[in-house]
């Protein structure tokens, strides 16, 4: 699967459009057009902002932005176009992000749209405002292909609204097939079934499977000098093994040989005996058979010789 095309319906400072990919796709501009902001929302899409795997404005220290005076970044500051305290949808926003992912060449799975719908406003009870996350929503519709008209309606008035969160299905219902509206309750029912759509699967992976692929992806955003290519695997890729049952394995292991190897000295000292004791029983036959042959040469003699007095 390979990322065709994105959708961004207020999300930070980048008006409501659609971006087509490439196989290969360059993000260039100065500070504050937009570049990072593209950025998060794939790495939203993929890690569905879960916070033991994503990390907005990746490449750069957020306690330093906070020493700056900047704003760190949330999903509901990017909805409510945040931009170091000021903020561009004051009066609250429903944003989208929509991906849409299509099989490359042969490959058997079917294209899809995964979709995190974001309901946001600003809480003014403080000192400062802050930005406040109302509702977040997670959809996969797989085998559609999703674009920028389906998060706007049109109103009487001739304007594009964007649909509200709440409705989103309901509105989609009006092209889209029910049995193609996904919706997910949980951040890690989404990732399941998303990476599930990208390996071209009708159903779900593991928890464990979705959680490391958006884990490794994450990692992947964040800006690291990759010193070797073994080093990146081994590091951001592969899971650190725990060698305890390994280690309890050998140890199992070398309690048996030394078990056997005391088994086979046991033995070998019984071998030695039975045969110390074959050579004894031997030797004590031939004395045997020799006393008692001395006997009968000696009674066959004294026969003899009576016979020959009588």
């Amino acid at each position: 699967m390979f990322l065709k095309k994105f959708v961004y319906v207020n999300w930070g400072n980048i008006p409501a459009s659609e971006f087509e990919f490439g196989p290969i796709n360059l993000l260039s501009g100065g500070n504050g057009s937009g570049k990072t902001t593209a950025a998060d929302a794939i790495q939203t899409i993929m890690t569905a902002a879960h916070d033991t795997l994503f990390h907005y404005n990746p490449g750069q220290d957020e306690a330093t932005q906070r020493g700056r005076g900047k704003n760190v970044r949330t999903l509901a500051s990017y909805v409510l176009g945040c931009d170091d305290g000021s903020y561009a949808r004051p009066n609250g926003a429903v944003g989208y992000l929509a991906a849409i992912f299509h099989p490359t060449q042969g490959e058997t799975g079917e294209a899809f749209t995964a979709v995190i719908g974001v309901s946001a406003s600003i809480d003014r009870a403080g000192a400062q405002p802050v930005a406040r996350q109302n509702d977040l929503q997670f959809f996969i519709f797989p085998g559609e292909q999703l674009t920028l008209s389906d998060f706007l309606d049109e109103q009487v008035d001739g304007q594009r609204h964007v649909v509200e969160l709440n409705k989103l299905p309901s509105f989609l219902k009006q092209r889209i097939s029910a049995g193609n509206i996904e919706k997910y309750e949980t951040k890690k029912q989404y990732l399941r079934r998303l990476y599930g759509a990208l390996r071209g699967k009708h159903d779900a992976v593991s928890e464990r499977e979705a959680m490391n692929a958006a884990r490794t992806f994450s990692r992947f955003m964040a800006y690291k000098p990759v010193k070797s290519i073994n080093g990146f695997v081994a590091n951001e890729i592969l899971e650190a093994k725990d060698m305890g049952d390994a280690i309890r394995s050998v140890s199992d292991l070398m309690k048996t040989i030394y078990a056997m190897e005391s088994d086979a000295n046991q033995l070998a000292q019984a071998i030695q005996i039975l045969s110390n004791t074959r050579g004894a029983a031997e030797r004590y036959i031939d004395q045997w058979i020799d006393y008692n042959v001395l006997e009968y040469t000696a009674a066959k003699s004294r026969f003899w010789q009576i016979r020959k007095i009588t």
